[in-house]
């Protein structure tokens, strides 16, 4: 079964650096990258933090591993409150397939029952869809803007993160909202083998992210006295599949005798949002970027040629939004990249989910943005609504092999360096 023990936790960087000194028995150490123990620096000093919260970023992360591959983690203390989420969260994933043992379980020496007493908010930011319209639907909360370098954007990646935190602290809607900014490397501390507990590669997005963004904020929970976290959903109680953030996942985290988290938006489809968003735009005689890229191609803001840019631009267009006002630079050649992109990408459920999403809303809007010529424009509007993205994506569902990507993956991790040629061809 094995064994992982956290030993100490530590602060360096004048406090604001949570140190995590911890080992792992032998059979438990394979997931675990070894100069790259999992960290967490924050903008403040939170050295003040009792270390039955400061804990909970690292449980956040570690639990899930010890779940899916069967060991214990041993720690000193930990929060009452959340040793008992913890529970609750175990149990939502033994009901997927995915999760075949039981054995993994955390053994802590005490817990502690902790107290935060306030009424303020804060919310995850990443500057996309779903978290602009997070942040509209509780606008005047005036929530605290959280925002975590390592989760999207890579902690090396330094200029993508400068270009991130300048969009955020220039954009002149979210000047009364306080701007925190995390450092994780909750993305490097474990090894591809983590990936391959499951049957399909994904552990990010199908297991780890709910519940370690949400448990990252935990210290400056107790140092800002937040009451409620939001954090925004990724999809809609439409779909069904396996996601890491879900309203059963994430609304069961607490600790401190009461924080809340709300899983915002489940019942809102992606185009909702946007719809959303555009409505909020025109009521308030706004314009603000929406940041929904991350391609370490994008040269701009985004990168305005990939599907997450595209079927965002697509859902701005049938609002009658000109997308070059909200972060994207495109002109009416725009449509005949739609199909070029999506021929060569990968094809899945929650991305044909999306598409299917514009696809509906074109069938139900008679005016939509024209960049120049609204006959021709009109008639790759009439090509939408007649299903022709719709049917590609699912042809590429019906023909993908993931095994094969499975493999790739592998091969990736095993020899490194074919990653690195492969991303100096693409530059």
């Amino acid at each position: 079964m094995g064994k992982l023990t956290l030993h100490t936790i530590s602060y360096s960087d004048e406090g604001k650096k949570i140190v995590y000194d911890y080992s792992a028995e032998v059979n438990v150490q394979k997931y675990l990258v070894q100069d790259k123990p999992l960290y967490s620096t924050y903008g403040i000093d939170v050295s003040s933090v009792p270390d039955s919260i400061a804990v909970i970023p690292f449980l956040s992360n570690i639990m899930p591993i010890a779940w899916y591959a069967g060991f214990t983690v041993e720690v000193e203390e930990v929060d009452e409150d959340f040793y008992k989420a913890l529970e609750l969260v175990h149990k939502e994933f033994l009901k997927r397939d995915s999760l075949h043992t039981v054995k993994g379980k955390l053994e802590a020496k005490k817990l502690v029952k902790n107290k935060i007493i306030g009424d303020k908010s804060s919310m995850l930011f990443s500057g996309g869809v779903d978290a602009y319209a997070t942040y509209i639907r509780i606008f005047e909360k005036k929530p605290d803007l959280i925002t975590i370098h390592g989760a999207d954007i890579e902690i090396d990646d330094h200029s993508q993160w400068e270009d991130f935190t300048d969009f955020i602290e220039t954009e002149k809607l979210l000047e009364k909202n306080n701007q925190e900014y995390i450092e994780t490397n909750l993305r490097e501390f474990y090894t591809y083998q983590v990936e391959l507990l499951l049957k399909d590669i994904g552990w990010w997005g199908k297991v780890q992210h709910g519940l370690a963004l949400i448990g990252s904020l935990a210290p400056l929970s107790f140092i800002y006295k937040y009451s409620s976290i939001y954090i925004a959903s990724s999809y809609t109680d439409h779909i069904d599949i396996d996601w890491g953030s879900t309203p059963e996942i994430d609304e069961k985290i607490t600790w401190a005798g009461g924080v809340r988290v709300f899983h915002d938006g489940y019942e809102l489809k992606r185009q909702d949002k946007v719809d959303l968003i555009a409505q909020f735009a025109s009521n308030t005689d706004n314009k603000f970027k929406l940041r929904v890229c991350y391609s370490e191609l994008r040269t701009e803001f985004n990168c305005s040629n990939c599907e997450k840019c595209f079927r965002t631009i697509l859902g701005l267009i049938l609002n009658g939004k000109n997308p070059n006002d909200y972060g994207f630079n495109v002109d009416e050649t725009v449509y005949d990249k739609f199909y070029q992109v999506l021929e060569i990408g990968s094809g899945s459920k929650g991305v044909k989910y999306f598409w299917w999403e514009l696809m509906e809303k074109a069938k139900n809007t008679d005016q939509f943005y024209v960049f120049k010529d609204k006959e021709a424009e009109t008639s790759q509007i009439n090509k939408i609504r007649d299903g022709k993205i719709d049917q590609l994506l699912e042809q590429k569902i019906n023909t993908s092999n993931k095994g094969k990507q499975r493999i790739r993956f592998i091969i990736r991790n095993k020899f490194p360096w074919l990653q690195k040629l492969y991303r100096k061809i693409r530059y």
